[in-house]
């Protein structure tokens, strides 16, 4: 393994919209290695949001820290390997007898590029890949819930897909914010009185999963248990 961290769009936007996005740079000096984005979170993080007045501004921080070489764009993209993995994955599920994309496009993107530079991990708060990778079959119930419908699910190709993907480690923006706590980031903002660091933690993560991080309140809980010891 290398020590690269791909990120997906959705902990960075959840990092600014929770006003955490300074943590990156202290968290990528601690870590040691490279904070990489690839072309199409580089388009979903900037190049659309500029055009839209209530975004702008969160574009601007993100293009400040590429700039800066905190986030860098990988431009080597595996095309054919991302191809295969679109195949799969958005071939696996059908509703109607049509197929339905489950999986986003930068997603297999970051997911390709992970692999081929075998990078350490992909930072990414969106649950679908990762219940994917990890069962499978829990993504057949997942989505006759979330569409109301009856879908009719293709194992083989699922089971392909998960293949593929299995050595993947996906973590969180959750995670990213339970580290910079561990490392006393946050330690300006505890507040004076007793309980102040549960407070904080509490108030943190929380801000994470408010601001897009696909993270349940037992986890929190879990995560809040083993932060304060």
């Amino acid at each position: 393994m290398n020590k690269i961290l791909f990120f997906d769009s959705g902990p960075i936007i959840s990092l600014v919209m929770s006003r955490l996005i300074w943590i990156l740079p202290e968290l990528k000096k601690n870590y040691g290695g490279k904070f990489m984005i690839t072309p199409a979170v580089r388009r979903e993080l900037i190049e659309r949001p500029l055009g839209i007045k209530r975004f702008e501004f969160e574009a601007l921080q993100v293009m400040k820290l590429i700039r800066e070489g905190v986030l860098e764009v990988y431009e080597k993209v595996p095309a054919s390997k991302v191809n295969q993995l679109e195949t799969l994955a958005n071939g696996s599920f059908k509703i109607k007898n049509k197929t339905m994309d489950v999986v986003q496009s930068g997603e297999l993107e970051i997911a390709a590029c992970a692999l081929e530079t075998e990078a350490e991990a992909v930072v990414m708060d969106e649950r679908t890949l990762r219940l994917f990778i990890e069962n499978n079959k829990e993504m057949t119930h997942l989505l006759k819930i979330r569409f109301n419908q009856e879908i009719t699910a293709d194992q083989n190709k699922m089971n392909q897909f998960s293949s593929i993907l299995k050595s993947l480690k996906i973590i969180r923006s959750v995670e990213l914010v339970g580290v910079a706590y561990q490392l006393g980031l946050l330690d300006a903002y505890i507040p004076d009185q007793k309980g102040g660091e549960k407070t904080l933690l509490d108030a943190v993560l929380w801000a994470t999963k408010f601001n897009g991080c696909a993270v349940t309140e037992p986890e929190i809980e879990e995560m809040e248990k083993v932060l304060l010891g």
